[in-house]
């Protein structure tokens, strides 16, 4: 069963948003110690440049298919595109820590609003299985392309000499992508039909956006200024906000009204563990491009350039072990995850003993993080099946915005705990390796620690097939 190319030419321009958001979300990576010399910025400062932009997303996911049934799938869309083009604009130009920021803000709130409703269109647009499937299929080899190509731009823009300060680049070059995919996307695709019916609530969302940057901010600021009584206190606080707010969100769905999350789901042993997995999981994902871009071109006189290209070949192993195991998951199961998870075990062991070295050899860098992208393609791709795979067919668009959140959120303590360390620890040797900071050491362990829950977590499901 073959597409036209008008069928084609609706699924790329309804994966723009998720092009744009990956992109974004993996060039930032690379070129963080860049924009930190631009901008003379502090290490927590550099945090929050991801952060930000990640809690913007995953802020406005859960409720994000209510609002597109209220308002329009497209023009939500449209409306997250042209925000996002302005934000990546205002990135672009900013000439302190703040503006920046901002702009960071607006556009994973755009993202909230855009990702979602771009596959939410290409459902609607083909309701044959089959092509559905192979449009879904199409819409993840982008997301996944987007991935390296991101890795690759945020070391090659960088270090342009033709412009000063080169970094604002990686934020400039999505506004003339933006301006044509806004305009292509209002005049070559369908229009949605508005039910007008779904309740949206923006309040409980505002709470816990705010409640959740009552979490990250101490855990950010905390360690930077040697945990201060406040910072405790404010940790706490959030915390037991956090559970009462929860709570008071069980209590109106009980009574039947419009609650934030359908707590039924959470009935399921299956899908508990796989958040449990993915709350872990994620925790290492986002956290290991950043020490490891930072080590690389602080410690170890790597250029922007160069580690964009190394990490190019840690997508190239992803992609490849993706396409494969979405094969193999469906015959051997959970054990094909447990394989991937110790291969980025290995992987993670390796980098304290290949980095140990005064000149490190890229051939072997490139070698190490092709190794360790197989092993983060033979699980990523899985642990949302597997998490999803014993929900009603009715609660499974409820738990997938469920999943992402946690998704979302896990890589903000990832970025907090693991990449904390690193930016914080005092720069000793790490035990008996001599040419291995203390810093980088510590935050490898405690992302082979989080990874060895992660295989526990996985063990515990039960053995059945993914359909």
């Amino acid at each position: 069963m073959r597409f036209q190319i008008k069928d084609l030419l609706h699924i790329f321009l309804l994966s723009t948003g998720i092009f744009l958001f990956v992109i974004d979300l993996f060039i930032i990576n690379v070129s963080l110690p860049t924009i930190q010399h631009g901008l003379h910025l502090r290490d927590s400062d550099t945090q929050w440049i991801i952060i930000l932009y990640i809690i913007g997303y995953a802020s406005l996911l859960i409720n994000a298919g209510n609002a597109g049934n209220h308002y329009g799938k497209k023009k939500l869309y449209l409306i997250g595109m042209a925000c996002f083009t302005v934000a990546s604009l205002l990135c672009g130009l900013a000439n302190n820590l703040y503006i920046l920021l901002a702009g960071r803000l607006i556009q994973g709130i755009s993202s909230g609003l855009m990702v979602p409703q771009g596959i939410a269109l290409i459902t609607l647009l083909f309701e044959n299985p089959e092509k559905r499937s192979m449009a879904l299929g199409i819409y993840g080899s982008i997301a996944g392309i987007a991935s390296v190509i991101g890795q690759l731009l945020g070391g090659i823009l960088p270090d342009q000499t033709w412009i000063h300060e080169s970094w604002r680049l990686i934020f400039l070059i999505n506004v003339p992508i933006g301006v044509l995919a806004c305009f292509a996307v209002y005049r070559y695709t369908f229009n949605d039909q508005v039910t007008g019916k779904s309740k949206i609530s923006f309040i409980p969302m505002i709470t816990l956006f705010i409640l959740l940057m009552g979490i990250i901010f101490p855990l950010i600021m905390g360690p930077e200024l040697k945990w201060p009584f406040w910072s405790l206190l404010l940790l706490g606080a959030a915390i037991v906000l956090v559970l009462l707010f929860l709570k008071k969100q069980r209590k109106l769905e009980q009574t039947g009204r419009s609650s934030l999350l359908n707590f039924s789901l959470f009935n399921n042993r299956v899908f508990n563990l796989g958040l449990l997995a993915a709350l872990a999981y994620y925790m290492v994902q986002d956290a290991y491009f950043i020490i490891n871009s930072n080590y690389l071109q602080n410690q170890k006189n790597y250029t922007a350039t160069m580690t964009g290209i190394a990490f190019v070949f840690q997508g190239i192993g992803y992609v490849l072990a993706s396409v494969i195991v979405s094969k193999l998951i469906q015959r051997h199961g959970k054990i094909i995850v447990l394989y991937g998870l110790g291969i980025m075990i290995l992987g993670l062991l390796s980098h304290l003993f290949v980095f140990n070295t005064m000149i490190i050899d890229s051939n072997q860098i490139h070698a190490l993080f092709f190794f360790y992208g197989i092993g983060c393609g033979s699980v990523l791709p899985a642990l949302m099946t597997l998490a999803l795979k014993d929900l009603n067919e009715k609660l499974i668009s409820v738990g997938s915005a469920i999943y992402l959140t946690v998704q979302q959120l896990s890589i903000c303590l990832g970025i907090a705990f693991i990449v904390g360390i690193f930016l914080h620890r005092k720069e000793t040797k790490f035990l008996i390796l001599q040419n291995i900071s203390s810093a980088y050491g510590y935050s490898i362990v405690l992302s082979v620690i989080l990874l060895l829950f992660v295989v526990c977590t996985i063990a515990y499901l039960p053995s059945k097939k993914v359909k």
